[in-house]
């Protein structure tokens, strides 16, 4: 614990303060726990690893050389803007000249390398410092320096001659007199601090000049140190002159591609590196290791310029390499095979390209769809669909559509398509009729049998069984490369670019094409986008679109379309491909079979045939049953369209809601055409204690039309009062808010529905009052009342219990009368069935006595439209809300 102590303060200083036994304290700790001091305290583990002279100096070399374009502070650290790498970023599938990279950098310093090894050729000099340390019979430690007679003297040994003299004969003399002169002692010797030297950088350097630089210093070293080179410099003939003479040349590209770095020489003072500009340079694109632009040295042939670029790749077609070369002032293109052209002469200039293979996968089978192993199938002779599809519950996923599958196959080498249709269970069963042989790149698409997403996701085995993600992407990778099949010969090659929204806008337009082919009678409507947002992913809309896509491109030898239609009591309505030797049958179970509603004694197919010229129409009736069993055979054409009819009467369950006074209350399933006093009666009748005419009878297509009239009549409210307050016709005294408060309350009214009927009249039975119902329909009938209600522009809107002998004048009375912005010449009465009677007027505030006032009334005084702004419409509105509110009070009495 006390070492873990210690050498956590040390730590804390940095590593740099680390004494000897500190050190030794801790290298005799675990690794592992070693490791986890040195993360804790956030030092370099590596520092510790080495010597301990080196550890104990903590000597690292800082970084010096920096992207291009940097710039350095006063101290020398590297100050790069931050768009540094959009300003070296280059452009996509542009090719760059090989090797210049290697240089993308710029010096923060020309700081000499201090810790470098030092090989045993290394030559001495002058300035250079040698460290010796006898040991034997005492220890003694000289560091001297090289004179500049080239000597070094060491006590007690005198002067020794080391200049010219290489690092390892320089030791050997050491040891050697150390050892014949000084009895009992031995040297280690080693190298100090090294000279610096001056050299020269010339030619197409990226900072040529001048440089000081340590004496361990190569050609390549310095070619770093002072920049790299220039865009135009040649990286094969990197020349070394010394005394006026070439005496090495360095081509970087033995390094670059070999790892070669036989001829990085040593530099001396004064020496010069010199870059000249670079020779003939060749395009090499495509298939190949390395694509790039080279240099060229000795490269005369193909084959040796291939080399440079690391050879071709196995995805190369080599029969077909393209040549782009200059020639008498022009371009002009060569193909050849490679197999045979490898000794063709290359030149400066020229232009390689090899080409890719194609991408089509050759003798195999597709499979693409609602299985569990989608993908592509070795071919091979004899071959059937029950050899890639084995086994129902192996083979396809649990929503895989049994009776519905399709083989896609190229007919000729124009890629034009024919479609074959097959039972998907009858063909894993080995029946030979759906079983059916299969040609190399035959397509077979196995569909769900859902077109709604959220359908199909309603299926037990997922909540105990799951695909895992890959698995997902592979699918949705099928999937794409399936549809592309097709567009890929549709579309021009801007198009395959498009973003997700420019393709799901060319399949709308691809629908509204399809839709055209059959507008005679307005079919194609079910696959619209209105029916279902979110289709499932093997769903014939998104299966068929591409097989569609194709098929409308290409015509029959009748000039018809091999597209075919079915609509009606099916599945799943639509267009459909036209199949070989189509059938009724197959087109009824292409979308999905029949519905429980299809009428089988006869169904219909619409026949557009062009005859002479013009367009002629027929139609073919047949009985649906015996097509369904086999009896019949009904040949489908290109173009036919299929109706399936309903079955005469054919319902859907209709509900009505009683609600309130009647002995069975409750939703009722009725047939059509049922009457409202059938159903009465059905429920048992009325109670003793019902209030028949305060019935409230509420449909659901009158709320539709009531919330329509009411935002109509919004909409022309705030059109009327934006006239007026632009016109300057404002007279009322109501504020805005007061007004807009109005139009919000308008807006917000749920409306009811209400339907006015006379209940006491229709249970009477009279069959003329009596109303047929409709599905959700709604019948309340309250209990009795005994009540009259006053609303509106009153002193005291309330409600007063019934007296005979009251008029409305009396009921006006007692709620204190009117206000002074009611109409009273537009005072009317909702009555308990909510019918309305305007009141007569006989005189000023004089209320004639005409009206009969009965239980469950309600006397509505309106806003007078003066004190608003003159609109008319106001009368509407305050009327039909007021009628609303009366519903709905009575709805919520019961």
């Amino acid at each position: 614990m006390t070492s873990l102590l210690i050498f956590s303060e040390s730590a804390q200083a940095q590593v740099a303060g680390i004494t000897p036994q500190q050190l030794e304290q801790f290298k005799k700790l675990p690794r592992a726990q070693q490791e986890m001091l040195a993360r804790q305290y956030g030092f370099d583990l590596s520092l510790l690893d080495g010597s301990g002279e080196a550890a104990g100096k903590g000597a690292r070399n800082p970084q010096t050389v920096f992207p291009r374009g940097t710039t350095f502070d006063e101290s020398g650290e590297p100050v790069i803007p931050d768009d540094i790498a959009a300003q070296f970023q280059e452009e996509d599938g542009d090719l760059q000249p090989f090797g210049y990279k290697l240089f993308a950098g710029e010096p923060s310093t020309f700081a000499q390398v201090t810790d470098a090894p030092v090989p045993t050729n290394y030559i001495i000099g002058v300035g250079d410092t040698i460290q010796v340390q006898l040991y034997g019979k005492e220890s003694r430690s000289h560091q001297v320096v090289v004179s500049r007679q080239g000597q070094i003297t060491i006590p007690d040994l005198g002067p020794l001659q080391v200049v010219g003299l290489t690092f390892e004969k320089m030791r050997e003399l050491v040891q050697q007199e150390v050892s014949q002169r000084l009895i009992g002692m031995q040297a280690a010797v080693s190298m100090g601090e090294l000279r610096s030297i001056q050299i020269f950088v010339m030619g197409e350097a990226y900072k040529p000049g001048a440089y000081t630089v340590s004496s361990l210093t190569t050609i390549m070293q310095a070619l770093f140190v002072s920049g790299g080179v220039s865009d135009i410099a040649s990286l094969r003939n990197i020349q070394l002159k010394r005394g006026g003479e070439t005496i090495a040349t360095l081509d970087l590209y033995d390094f670059l591609i070999h790892g070669n770095m036989a001829n990085d020489r040593l530099l001396q003072s004064g020496d010069m590196v010199f870059i000249p500009s670079r020779s003939e340079m060749v395009t090499v694109d495509g298939e190949v290791v390395r694509p790039a632009i080279y240099e060229l040295k000795n490269e005369k042939n193909l084959a040796e310029v291939l080399e440079l670029a690391g050879g071709v790749l196995p995805t190369a077609y080599t029969k077909a390499t393209r040549i782009e070369r200059i020639r008498k002032g022009g371009r002009v293109i060569n193909t050849v095979d490679l197999a045979n052209a490898k000794s063709l002469t290359v030149d400066g200039g020229d232009n390689i390209e090899v080409p890719a293979v194609s991408n089509e996968i050759v003798d195999s089978v597709m499979l693409v769809g609602a299985v569990t192993r989608p993908g592509y199938y070795e071919f091979t002779e004899g071959m059937r669909v029950s050899d890639v599809l084995t086994d129902i519950k192996t083979s396809l996923l649990s929503y895989a559509d049994l009776g519905y599958g399709l083989i896609v196959r190229e007919r000729d080498q124009r890629r034009e398509i024919e479609v074959h249709q097959f039972d998907v269970e009858a063909a894993i069963t080995g029946e030979s009729k759906h079983d059916k042989r299969l040609k190399a790149q035959d397509q077979l698409v196995i569909f769900s049998r859902y077109e709604d997403a959220k359908l199909q996701e309603l299926q037990l085995t997922d909540w105990i069984v799951s695909e895992t993600e890959q698995e997902r992407r592979e699918r949705t990778q099928l999937l794409k490369e399936y549809r592309q099949n097709y567009l890929r010969g549709l579309v021009a090659a801007q198009q395959e670019r498009l973003d997700q929204e420019a393709q799901e806008q060319q399949s709308s337009e691809t629908q509204q094409e399809l839709r055209g082919l059959f507008t005679q009678r307005g079919v194609y409507d079910e696959l619209g986008e209105s029916k279902i947002q979110e289709y499932a992913e093997y769903s014939r809309h998104n299966m068929l679109e591409p097989i569609l896509a194709k098929l409308r491109h290409q015509f029959t030898e009748s000039g018809s379309l091999p597209i075919v239609h079915v609509e009606g009591e099916v599945n799943y309505p639509g267009v459909y491909p036209l199949v070989e030797g189509a059938t009724a049958s197959n087109l009824i179970a292409a979308a999905g079979g029949l519905k429980a509603s299809a009428y089988l004694a006869r169904a219909e197919i619409t026949r557009t045939q062009l005859k002479s010229g013009e367009t002629v129409t027929d139609y073919v009736s047949f009985n649906l049953f015996d097509v369904l069993m086999g009896e019949t055979n009904v040949p489908i054409k290109s173009r036919d369209s299929l109706n399936v009819f309903v079955i005469p009467d054919w319902q859907n369950t209709l509900e009505v809601t009683l609600e309130g006074e009647v002995r069975f209350p409750g939703k009722y399933t009725i047939r059509r055409g049922e009457t409202l006093a059938a159903l009465i009666e059905r429920a048992g009748g009325l109670t003793e204690y019902a209030f028949p005419r305060g019935a409230v009878f509420t449909r659901e297509e009158l709320k539709k039309l009531e919330s329509q009239r009411m935002r109509s009549l919004a909409r022309e409210l705030q059109h009327e009062i934006a006239t007026n307050i632009i016109t300057g016709n404002n007279q009322s005294d109501m504020s805005y808010q007061q007004i807009r408060q109005l139009l919000q309350d308008l807006m917000a009214v749920d409306p009811v529905g209400r339907l006015i009927i006379d209940l006491p009249y229709i249970l009477s039975g009279n069959l003329n009052a009596d109303i047929q119902l409709k599905d959700g329909d709604k019948l309340v009938i309250p209990t009795q009342r005994s009540t009259v209600n006053v609303i509106g522009e009153v002193q005291l809107a309330s409600s007063f219990l019934y007296d005979g002998s009251l008029s409305v004048d009396d009921y006006l009375r007692r709620a204190g009368g009117t206000r002074k912005k009611a109409d009273e010449d537009r005072i009317f009465i909702v009555k308990a069935n909510g019918a309305v009677e305007m009141v007569e007027v006989g005189g000023w505030f004089s209320l004639g006595t005409k009206n009969r006032i009965e239980p469950g009334d309600t006397v509505v005084v309106p806003l007078d439209t003066e004190y608003t702004n003159n609109i008319e419409l106001w009368r509407d509105a305050t009327q039909i809300l007021y009628q609303i509110g009366v519903a709905l009070a009575a709805l919520t009495a019961i």
